[in-house]
C-alpha cells in the first residue's frame, strides 16, 4: 500500500438505534401501501354491557342473583374461581345500595306502602296548589287515602270532584309502576275536625263503620 492510496475505517457492528430506524422507515413504507390501497383503520368492537357493567351473557345469572336465587355454577364460595368457562358475578360480589334496597322492599311487601307516601309527597303536585289548600292527606295506607277538607262547603266540592281527583292519583300511581298495573285506591273525605279513627296502639277496628258524615 502507498501513501497516496487512502484507508477507510472498518465497518462496525450496527446499532439498536440503526435497527429501530429500519423498522420504522418499514412500517411507513406499508401503511403508506395501505392508504394507497384504501385501508383504513378500525376500532374494535367492545362486546354490550348492561347500565351495571355485566355483559349480556351474564345477565341472566346476575338477575337471579339480584333476586337471591341460588346458582351452583356461580356459588364457589369467595376466592375460589366460578364453575364454568369464563367468569361472571356471584352472590360474593360488591352490591349497589340501590339494588339492596330495591330487594328488601320487594320481600317485606313495603312497594305499596312506599307509592302512597310518594303521592302524599307529591299531593299539591297532583291535584293542584289550591285543592291541596282545601284538602289534607291525614292519614294512608296502602291502597288507601283519608283527605280532610278545610270546610264542610269543601268537604261537599272535594266529594263532585272525587272522578278528577281519583284519575290524578292513578295516573301519579302508573307512573310509580312502570310496566305494571297500578293498584286500585279508596279515596275517603273527612269533614273539617273529623278524627281519622287511626289513633292508638291497635288504630281502628278492623270492619268497622269508620268516619260518616256526621262531622261533614
Amino acid at each position: 500500500m502507498t501513501s497516496s492510496e487512502s484507508t477507510s475505517p472498518a465497518p462496525g457492528p450496527a446499532s439498536d438505534d440503526d435497527g429501530d430506524a429500519l423498522a420504522l422507515a418499514q412500517l411507513a413504507r406499508l401503511q403508506e401501501m395501505a392508504w394507497a390501497g384504501g385501508v383504513t383503520r378500525s376500532s374494535l368492537r367492545r362486546a354490550e354491557t348492561s347500565p351495571d357493567g355485566v355483559a349480556a351473557w351474564d345477565a341472566p345469572r346476575g338477575r337471579r342473583v339480584s333476586r337471591g336465587e341460588e346458582d351452583p355454577e356461580m356459588d364457589r364460595g369467595p376466592g375460589l374461581a366460578p364453575g364454568r368457562d369464563r367468569p361472571g358475578p356471584t352472590r360474593f360480589d360488591p352490591r349497589t345500595g340501590k339494588r339492596e334496597l330495591a330487594r328488601a322492599v320487594a320481600e317485606r311487601g313495603w312497594a305499596g306502602k312506599l307509592a302512597m307516601a310518594q303521592v302524599v309527597v307529591a299531593w299539591e303536585r297532583i291535584v293542584g296548589a289550591q285543592i291541596a289548600e282545601h284538602a289534607e292527606v291525614v292519614s294512608f295506607e296502602e291502597g288507601r287515602l283519608d283527605i280532610r277538607s278545610s270546610s264542610s262547603a269543601w268537604a261537599q266540592q272535594l266529594r263532585l270532584m272525587m272522578p278528577s281527583i281519583s284519575a290524578a292519583v292513578a295516573h301519579e300511581l302508573e307512573r310509580l309502576y312502570p310496566g305494571r298495573r297500578a293498584p286500585a285506591v279508596e279515596i275517603r273525605i273527612l269533614g273539617p275536625g273529623t278524627p281519622s279513627w287511626r289513633h292508638g296502639r291497635f288504630g281502628g277496628a278492623r270492619g268497622g263503620r269508620g268516619p260518616r258524615d256526621t262531622y261533614g
